[in-house]
């Protein structure tokens, strides 16, 4: 059985904005062990064509993706998995439940995306923290940002990765231990803890829910890589004429 290779088709940014709401630059990535190609999380919709572009990339369409990893039922993370007409989606069961109870408009919670993983009978299965998913990737209880969110440990790989999803966003929460928009602030610090022990046990790297991948350095929570995004906007009218921001 061979490893799973890690491919980033989009790596997230932890981009916030006063006024429009948020961006949803969530981390979208593919493993690929030669039979599997196993996507965590489903991304927003906005992400559909940096979807397929890097599929493409890497010689598949969507028709190749054989599972989905839901981490938690925000719509920046599930909006996508109906564009995988051969992938099972895998979803924790009462993250599921709990998304279903909230009322219609409950911020982030994408209602009609939750009633369609309740109404499949085939493609989909309901999972729980304390298990191998699939051979190699386990599932973490991570909860804080939602009730009962998963963190997805792959161990059959060059080096263990963490998919925390947005139960750590960024390097900020890494190192601090405190996270933004969480709905139990006391179940994320304890959250993050332990998946700082598990880095630290097995000297692996984490890929947060909206950020690029991070390691402990000497205790120290660093970035893999710098991080970058451009953003483009019409300032004038009349001349077309475009600002970007890189960060």
């Amino acid at each position: 059985m061979s490893d799973y290779t890690a491919h980033p088709l989009v790596e997230g940014f932890p981009g916030k904005s006063a006024s429009h709401g948020a961006f949803g630059w969530s981390s979208l990535w593919l493993l690929d062990d030669g039979e599997r190609r196993v996507l965590v999380d489903a991304g927003q919709p906005a992400y559909i064509p940096l979807i397929h572009t890097g599929l493409e990339r890497l010689g598949y369409n969507a028709a190749d993706v054989t599972d989905v990893l839901l981490t938690h039922m925000h719509w920046d993370h599930v909006a996508n998995f109906t564009m995988f007409p051969n992938a099972t989606t895998w979803v924790g069961e009462q993250e599921l439940r709990w998304a279903a109870d909230q009322p219609a408009g409950t911020k982030f919670i994408p209602d009609l995306h939750v009633q369609e993983l309740l109404r499949r009978t085939s493609g989909v299965e309901r999972i729980s923290a304390g298990r191998e998913i699939l051979p190699g990737i386990h599932a973490l209880d991570s909860a804080g940002h939602t009730p009962h969110h998963l963190a997805f440990l792959l161990e059959r790989a060059a080096e263990p990765l963490v998919f925390a999803g947005d139960s750590v966003k960024n390097v900020h929460e890494l190192q601090t231990l405190r996270a933004d928009s969480s709905l139990d602030d006391e179940a994320s610090t304890a959250t993050i803890d332990r998946l700082r022990s598990l880095l630290r046990d097995t000297s692996g790297t984490l890929v947060p829910g909206h950020d690029v991948g991070l390691r402990l350095v000497d205790g120290e929570a660093r970035r893999v890589r710098p991080q970058r995004a451009e953003i483009s906007y019409f300032v004038d009218g009349a001349t077309g004429e475009q600002d970007r921001s890189i960060g």
